[in-house]
């Protein structure tokens, strides 16, 4: 295949391929990583009938996430504390926002997928949120097609929640407001205001990887949530270092991204529901910052 075709296919589909795979791996830089590597492999294969190229290149994106997936488990299992997606900073100039730029990549669902095995996420992704077909999700994960209905019907009654989630019309204008109601708090030294804006069974993660200073355990109810966010406001509060906050949009959603000398430090992302904060996702694991910090 000449490089002028691979350069077309690759305009054309990169954001696609892109996209399924950041689902699969919850990566934003080994998505990345796995898309080039396909287009690097794309070259030297030889293509027949290039009417079924879009599914082929969806192919090889998922069996690589399918691969990265098995190869990483143990690795998940001795992270330090919990582990939440890679952040993913969207920007409506990037070529990636417009098929981002929705529910399906919310931090909620992407840390539910997580309860998937990799043939379980392949099959929910490819046919919830892309809406594939049946023969065409089955020629992707080399399932028959029963199978990958049987898997489908088995994940719906496992994971309602993820469902629901998936299928809910986000809001952004009213997670917006609360998540600036959230930040204005911060840099006025108004903390007590958190409590209004926190529902009651509000959880918090944190992601440190061992890495940066994170709670190991998530953090449940209004009360200790609070507790912790003032703690938080008292550590910055009383560092000479001026760190500031500023609106980002994270996975589709406004989150806050916490600055330090024009260095991203942390990045926080939020669940709203009918104005009050359901979750804060907390992610300081520098490693996981890289993508937001270079795009």
């Amino acid at each position: 295949m000449d490089n002028e075709l691979i350069s077309q296919l690759y305009k054309e589909y990169k954001s696609l391929l892109f996209s399924i795979a950041y689902r699969m791996t919850g990566s934003a830089s080994d998505a990345e990583d796995i898309v080039q590597d396909v287009f690097a492999q794309i070259g030297k294969t030889r293509v027949n009938h290039m009417d079924n190229i879009k599914a082929l290149l969806c192919k090889m994106v998922t069996n690589r996430c399918l691969d990265l997936l098995k190869s990483s488990r143990k690795k998940r299992e001795l992270y330090t504390g919990t582990w939440l997606p890679e952040p993913l900073a969207l920007h409506e100039n990037d070529p990636l926002f417009t098929i981002l730029n929705d529910t399906s990549i919310s931090l909620a669902i992407m840390i539910l997928f997580e309860e998937l095995n990799p043939i379980e996420r392949a099959i929910f992704i490819l046919r919830e949120v892309f809406e594939y077909e049946y023969p065409t999700i089955a020629a992707i994960v080399d399932k028959s097609e029963i199978n990958c209905r049987k898997i489908l019907s088995r994940i719906k009654k496992k994971l309602p929640e993820l469902v629901r989630k998936n299928s809910i019309v986000t809001d952004k204008l009213e997670i917006k407001n609360t998540v600036t109601v959230f930040m204005s708090a911060f840099q006025q030294g108004k903390v007590k205001e958190l409590v209004h804006i926190l529902k009651e069974d509000v959880v918090y993660y944190a992601d440190g990887g061992g890495k940066a200073t994170a709670a190991l355990h998530p953090i449940y109810g209004r009360e200790k949530v609070f507790r912790l966010l003032s703690a938080l406001f008292r550590k910055f509060e009383n560092n000479e270092e001026n760190y500031t906050l500023e609106l980002m949009n994270i996975n589709g959603t406004t989150g806050l991204a916490l600055i330090l000398e024009n260095k991203i430090q942390a990045v926080i992302g939020f669940e709203v529901g009918h104005g009050q904060i359901e979750a804060i996702y907390y992610m300081v694991n520098p490693e996981k910052l890289r993508y937001v910090a270079e795009n």
